[in-house]
């Protein structure tokens, strides 16, 4: 019997030949010397594009980006080749898709390329060699691309979406002939590889123009403007809200009610859409891939940044590490960082903000209002962006701190009266919940009503504030204990002095036997009973001269053993103390002299301030 022969050809195909050697011979089908790449010339108009010429008509804007990428990309220094960069969605494959069509006759071939990984590169040149070979296939299809476009001249390579610089880096460097045009939303790292140009989001005007663009029933544009200052200027989101928009007919006004609502049509694609094509996931992708590379802490850093206002946001309200998370979120165009601070674009923060994320943006924020560098002026926005976002839906000890700040700043910056609405809006939304921390924002309101309210209203307040943190807190707190002290002040400017002197002199012995006696609490106690004292009917002044001169020489002493004698505050009560006693020794009353003889103020002043008035 015969034997078969099986010869293989260059294209993977099989022959089977007939019987005997000659028949092997004759029936051998010879495969095709292969064609050198250097020798084959493209055929005119060899183009591959993402997308269509019908796409590029609504594109808008972004003049001087165009400009400034043409010019780059016909200089003959400079490298060949230049990178679009930017926030996923910003429109740097338009922006190419746009550049490119331009070139359509000017250079060929003009090749797309899918570029998130090296695969995907060396599957667009194979795409590319099968193109310009003349029959057939090269046998290393990707090996002859390379070295076609390393022989040819006035080329152009879209390399769309590369992940990060080192992917694209050998082959642009290895190919000087053409040019290259790199879409990435890595913005760092490019510098020894292409010339970067970073685009931003379009103008108001520029926004709204695309809108009209991708809606072709002018009446649902109504609200198109406040939608597009809504969606910040991003291109993907305008192209979203329109497909939305027409798909649904329902008015730009509706869709914006939609966007204030749960945000869900951010993750929303029109019917026969890429459902990778939204504004969550495109950011998510990007997330994702950062998170691979470091972890989850930038994520965490992006969900509490989400809860700010989008402007100037210190870099000073994080830890070190934090801050070097957003520097990998800087990398990739989810935060912008200027000077000290960051900006994130309004929609990163919409798809970024989560309900867990609160609490730790609460405890961020609280311990830059109390503990951190930045004044109030700066931290106000965000601070109000917080509670906008629905910071205080959870009530807990940094939320409540935060409501009483946010109330206070109104109340000085505004009005007295919008920050006495906030709190009562707050509280009433959480009166239930039988929080503590109620307890101070009460406190708060109570403190900023009271030029507002009559005093017996405020008294009325300050009671039941009392008698509730006694219940909740104890009567030792010191909370407690500070109430009262406002409380005492009350009822001292209602004329009631011997209440007010009763019920200073109770304060003073409770708060000595819970904080000890020359707490700051107990010594402002006795300052304040003798202030009631000296500021009684003048029936009793020169009856109290000696119990105001007692109780003031017992704050003196014990701001002495806890401040120091050269402490300010010490040195100011003393001063006080000694124009008092030398007030009192120019009065020719017996009456007044006796009192200074027996308790031997004069002296004592004298002995005591010695050296604290510069010996005057």
């Amino acid at each position: 019997m015969a034997d078969k022969v099986r010869v293989w050809l260059n294209r993977g195909g099989i022959v089977n030949t007939g019987d005997g050697a000659l028949n092997i011979v004759n029936n051998i089908v010879q495969a095709p010397p292969p064609v050198p790449a250097a020798t084959v010339q493209a055929r005119p108009r060899v183009v591959r594009l993402r997308s269509t010429r019908a796409a590029a008509r609504l594109f808008v804007g972004r003049e001087k980006e165009r400009a400034a990428l043409a010019k780059a990309l016909r200089r003959r220094s400079g490298g060949n080749a230049q990178v679009l960069t930017g926030l996923g969605g910003i429109g740097k494959s338009t922006l190419a898709l746009r550049y490119a069509l331009a070139q359509v006759g000017r250079r060929n071939p003009i090749w797309w390329i899918d570029a998130e990984d090296p695969a995907q590169i060396d599957f667009g040149l194979e795409a590319l060699a099968l193109q310009l070979y003349p029959e057939g296939a090269p046998e290393r299809p990707v090996e002859w691309a390379r070295q076609w476009l390393a022989s040819h001249t006035g080329w152009l390579l879209i390399l769309d979406n590369v992940t990060r610089p080192p992917e694209a880096a050998e082959l642009i460097g290895s190919l000087p002939g053409g040019r290259f045009l790199v879409t990435s939303r890595q913005v760092v790292g490019w510098e020894d590889i292409a010339t970067p140009i970073r685009l931003g989001v379009l103008s108001a005007g520029e926004a709204v123009q695309m809108l009209d663009r991708r809606v072709a029933d002018r009446g649902l544009l109504d609200g198109g403007e406040e939608l597009c200052a809504a969606l910040g200027g991003l291109p993907l989101a305008i192209e979203m809200a329109g497909h939305y928009m027409a798909q649904n007919h329902v008015s730009a006004r509706t869709y914006l009610r939609h966007l204030s609502g749960d945000g869900a049509v951010l993750d929303w694609t029109h019917a026969g859409g890429d459902l990778d094509r939204t504004v969550a996931r495109t950011w998510q992708i990007t997330l994702d891939r950062i998170a691979a590379r470091h972890g989850p802490l930038p994520g965490r850093v992006l969900a509490t940044l989400a809860w700010l206002a989008p402007d100037d946001i210190p870099i000073s309200m994080f830890p070190d590490e934090s801050k070097a998370a957003a520097g990998h979120l800087a990398a990739y165009g989810l935060v912008t960082p200027s000077g000290d601070a960051l900006s994130v674009h309004r929609l990163v923060q919409a798809v970024s903000r989560a309900p867990e994320s609160r609490r730790e943006a609460g405890r961020t924020l609280r311990a830059a209002w109390t503990d951190g560098p930045e004044p109030a002026a700066r931290l106000a926005p965000h601070l109000a962006a917080f509670v906008a976002a629905g910071g205080l839906a959870e009530l807990d000890d940094s939320s409540a701190d935060l409501a009483v700040a946010h109330g206070v700043h109104l109340a000085r910056t505004v009005s007295r009266r919008e920050g006495v609405a906030f709190l009562d809006r707050t509280i009433a939304a959480h009166e239930g919940s039988g929080h503590p921390a109620l307890l101070s924002m009460r406190t708060t309101l109570a403190l900023l009503r009271t030029p507002l309210d009559p005093l017996d209203v405020t008294i009325g307040a300050f009671e039941r504030l009392v008698a509730d943190k006694q219940r909740v807190l104890g009567p030792g707190a010191l909370d407690t204990l500070e109430t009262r002290l406002e409380l005492g002040g009350l009822y001292a400017r209602r004329g009631e002095d011997r209440r007010a002197f009763a019920y200073y002199r109770r304060l003073a012995t409770d708060a000595e036997r819970a904080l000890g006696a020359n707490h700051s609490l107990t010594l402002q106690t006795k300052w304040d009973l003798a202030e009631a004292y000296l500021n009684a009917d003048q029936k009793w002044r020169a009856g109290h001269t000696i119990i105001v001169l007692v109780l003031w020489f017992t704050v003196l002493t014990g701001l002495e053993e806890t401040r120091g004698r050269d402490d300010e505050v010490t040195r100011q009560i003393g001063m006080t103390i000694a124009k008092y006693v030398s007030t009192l020794a120019l009065h020719e009353d017996p009456g007044t002299r006796r009192v200074l003889r027996l308790v031997g103020a004069a002296e004592r002043v004298r002995r005591r301030l010695k050296g604290l008035d510069g010996g005057r």
